[in-house]
C-alpha cells in the first residue's frame, strides 16, 4: 500500500526540514535497518542521525549523489555498547554494501538506560519443516527408540546452529 501523494509530499517536506538534505539516506537506512543489523538487533537499536563533514570535497561528493565519511549515531541499550563496538566494522560494511558506497566512516553510540527490552538474545535458527521431516524420515528405520531420539535431538541441534560463512 502506498501513501497518497499529498501525504507523502508533506511527510517528505517535514522530514527534510527536521533531518536535512540527508533525509533520503537516513530514510533508506531506517527502512532497511533490520536487514543491515539483523532483526534481533533492530528490535533494540535505532539509527538516530547521520552527520557528514562540511567543506568543498564533501560538497562535491554530495553533488555527485554520494555523501561519504558520515558519522552514524545509534541509540542502543547500555549493555550492548561493547558488543556493538566490536561489530561496528561489520555494520559499516553492511551499510556500504546496501548503498553501494562507503557512506558511513564512523559509528558512535547513544546508550540508554531504561525499562524496555535491554537484553539481546541470539537469534534462534528454527529449522524448516521440510528439514525436520527429512531428519525424521532418515531415522524412522532405527529400532532402538533411545538411539533414534538422541540422534533426532542431535540433528535438530545441528539444524538450529548458527550458520557461519
Amino acid at each position: 500500500m502506498s501513501i497518497p501523494r499529498t501525504i507523502a509530499t508533506a511527510v517528505d517536506g517535514i522530514a527534510r526540514k527536521v533531518i536535512g538534505r540527508d533525509w533520503n539516506l537516513y530514510g533508506a537506512l531506517l527502512g532497511h535497518w533490520g536487514e543491515i543489523v539483523g532483526e534481533e538487533y533492530a528490535q533494540v537499536t535505532t539509527p538516530v542521525k547521520i552527520s557528514f563533514p562540511h567543506g568543498k570535497p564533501a560538497e562535491e561528493k554530495w553533488a555527485q549523489g554520494q555523501r561519504e565519511d558520515g558519522i552514524l549515531t545509534i541509540k542502543l541499550p547500555q549493555g550492548l555498547v561493547m558488543e556493538f563496538t566490536y561489530r561496528s566494522d561489520q555494520v559499516r560494511q553492511r551499510i556500504a554494501a546496501f548503498f553501494g558506497y562507503n557512506a558511513i566512516d564512523r559509528i558512535v553510540f547513544q546508550p540508554f538506560y531504561g525499562s524496555g527490552k535491554t537484553t539481546f538474545q541470539e537469534p534462534k535458527n528454527e529449522p524448516a519443516p521440510a528439514q525436520l521431516s527429512e531428519l525424521q524420515e532418515s531415522l524412522k528405520d532405527l529400532e532402538n527408540s533411545d538411539l533414534r531420539n538422541a540422534l533426532e535431538g542431535l540433528g535438530q541441534s545441528v539444524l538450529r546452529a548458527p550458520k557461519t560463512p
